[in-house]
């Protein structure tokens, strides 16, 4: 029933938290996960600025590879298979619903909040649109 697990990652402890409970019920029902980053594209309004903007982006990508890395030894020593992909997108919730269309997902398992500087929401932006939109059950972890 649940085949493939995705997990839009951030860093965050929210975003953290989900990955512990992925890692729980790839376990139980023998799924494959997939880690989701997003790296939003920043168009410069100025051409002069562009290789800035691409610079920052590349950076924004490595730190994004890097942080996956680090959940990889655990995924391994739990035999779980996986796979990992950092998105350059404009929209964040439409990028990973588009994702979890095109891969067959079964379920996502997303952070409530990500990091983001809007502290007094109670969901995230990104956690809401995402379980208000997808096609498939979102577990949303505190």
């Amino acid at each position: 029933m649940i085949k493939h697990i995705m997990i839009p990652y951030d860093k965050s402890e929210p975003a953290n938290r989900a990955f512990e409970y992925a890692v729980d019920l790839a376990k139980k029902y023998n799924s494959t996960i997939s880690i989701v980053s997003c790296v939003v594209i920043q168009v410069p309004t100025d051409p002069y600025f562009g290789t800035a903007y691409m610079e920052t982006t590349k950076l924004l990508r490595e730190d994004a590879l890097s942080s996956i890395s680090k959940l990889e030894p655990r995924l391994r020593e739990s035999n779980i298979p996986f796979k990992t992909e950092v998105l350059e997108v404009i929209s964040i919730t439409e990028s990973l619903i588009s994702y979890s269309e095109l891969h067959n997902v079964d379920l996502i398992i997303i952070g409530s909040r990500g990091l983001g500087g809007f502290k007094k929401l109670l969901l995230g932006s990104v956690a809401s649109g995402v379980s208000q939109h997808s096609k498939c059950p979102v577990l949303i972890v505190k």
